[in-house]
């Protein structure tokens, strides 16, 4: 027996409104309170018990330049400038530069998730915590209830708009839109703070971690510190390749193997070198780059994210550079025309992927309709979903960009009902006014 066989059953409606927003990461987050202050009811499903997804479940506690590739203007704002400048007032966000790729931010993801918590209690938005959609109730092309499974059980959400930022399509997929997989994923990575492990402690050990399990071939754990007053640097785990982590099994294997390779770095640290190192937490959630993309209306391409090429339509703007993790190193693009490949031991490699001309762009743009799966009448995706070549989202992927997508999924949300139409019938230069004309 391979199966077996579930009755029907009623399932009750825990809450009816607006816009139901599944996915709590920041992406979701802003969705939400975007939607809320143009006066929607809204309510936000998110699996873990943080909110703020890979920033701050995930521990991936960087987000890149707001401004534009010479850093001279600040093309992206709204609520991921806001929240910076909130967890700045508590000394929990750092400045950095870094040669190529400009200005970044360093953050502490456990003060960014209570401000997260802030702005959903500040905005009267229905969260639903520990919970995963589990199925759909479609009719025709319109999406009436999304099915969760939470700690009260299996209970259904109405709303008149749904937005997926679930990252892997809980909502797209089980609706029965059409989604899909590069052949080959980015990456997964696992984060922990520890104590006592500073970014050159690595040379010390690195030709003996081998001996301890650690993966010998690997150029080394990328620590970034932790704006706390205590000293905590918060470690990422070796890049693992070929995990599907929308799979459950994948997906424990990935956090088991990562915990496994954390730990033998911990014992190569005390044994080569007697250092007083300490694990203090581990992230909630495996660090995931892609999994699955919606079949959206238009797919986002390299040649338009690298030549910066505009859109009537565009609604995220950013410089983050195409970022491709590969098992033999990682590469970079850049929209000046140089490709830079760091190697498994370290080297850089520096050439050009286009010859070097005297204009460069200075950021490119992401179209509202990468967004919009193809036939869908009242679902939008965000983050990581969105509709983007191999190349092309390999750059976009980054947090500050797809921050961005959250917000225009939940203002496009609420004039959509405003005006009465489809999110794809909207006019994309209202959408526009309303998104950036604050």
């Amino acid at each position: 027996m391979t199966t077996i066989h579930e009755p029907a059953r009623d399932v009750p409606i825990a809450y009816a409104c607006d816009l139901c927003v599944i996915g709590g990461s920041c992406t979701g987050v802003f969705a939400a309170v975007r939607a809320a202050r143009l006066g929607l009811s809204v309510a936000l499903v998110e699996q873990n018990i943080l909110l703020g997804g890979m920033a701050t479940a995930a521990q991936v506690n960087e987000w890149h330049s707001l401004h534009d590739a010479l850093g001279r203007n600040q093309i992206i704002k709204g609520l991921t400038s806001e929240v910076i400048e909130k967890l700045r007032l508590r000394n929990a966000v750092r400045d950095g530069v870094r040669e190529q790729r400009g200005p970044y931010f360093l953050f502490n993801s456990a003060e960014l998730s209570l401000e997260l918590d802030h702005l959903i209690r500040e905005h009267g938005i229905r969260l639903f915590l520990k919970g995963a959609c589990v199925a759909a109730v479609r009719e025709g092309n319109r999406i009436m209830a999304a099915v969760i499974e939470d700690k009260s059980g299996r209970r259904a959400i109405k709303a008149r708009q749904f937005i997926d930022a679930s990252g892997d399509g809980d909502l797209l997929r089980r609706a029965g839109f059409e989604a899909w997989q590069h052949p080959v994923l980015q990456p997964v990575s696992y984060q922990m703070l520890a104590t006592g492990l500073g970014r050159g402690i690595w040379a010390q050990v690195k030709e003996r971690v081998g001996d301890y399990g650690y993966p010998s071939d690997y150029p080394g754990p990328w620590i970034n510190a932790c704006p706390a007053p205590a000293e905590l640097n918060n470690v990422y785990g070796p890049r693992l390749h070929g995990c599907d982590s929308s799979d459950a099994d994948q997906y424990t294997a990935a956090v088991m193997e990562s915990r496994r390779c954390h730990h033998a770095l911990l014992e190569a640290v005390r044994g080569e070198i007697g250092s007083d190192v300490a694990a203090v937490s581990f992230a909630h959630a495996l660090g995931i780059r892609e999994t699955w993309h919606a079949r959206c209306r238009h797919q986002l391409t390299a040649a338009e994210l690298l030549n910066g090429i505009p859109c009537d339509d565009a609604i995220a703007c950013g410089t983050y550079p195409v970022d491709i993790h590969a098992p033999e190193g990682t590469l970079l693009r850049y929209m000046d025309g140089r490709e830079e490949f760091v190697g498994r031991d370290g080297q850089h490699t520096w050439r050009r992927w286009r010859s070097e001309t005297d204009d460069s762009p200075l950021y490119y743009q992401i179209p509202y309709r990468c967004l919009l799966p193809e036939t869908a009448e009242n679902l939008l995706v965000a983050g990581r979903l969105l509709d983007a070549d191999r190349d092309a989202f390999d750059g976009v992927r980054v947090m500050v960009n797809m921050n961005q997508t959250g917000e225009a999924a939940g203002v496009a949300s609420a004039l959509a009902l405003r005006d009465d139409v489809k999110v794809g019938d909207l006019n994309p230069k209202r959408l526009q006014e309303v998104l950036w004309g604050d």
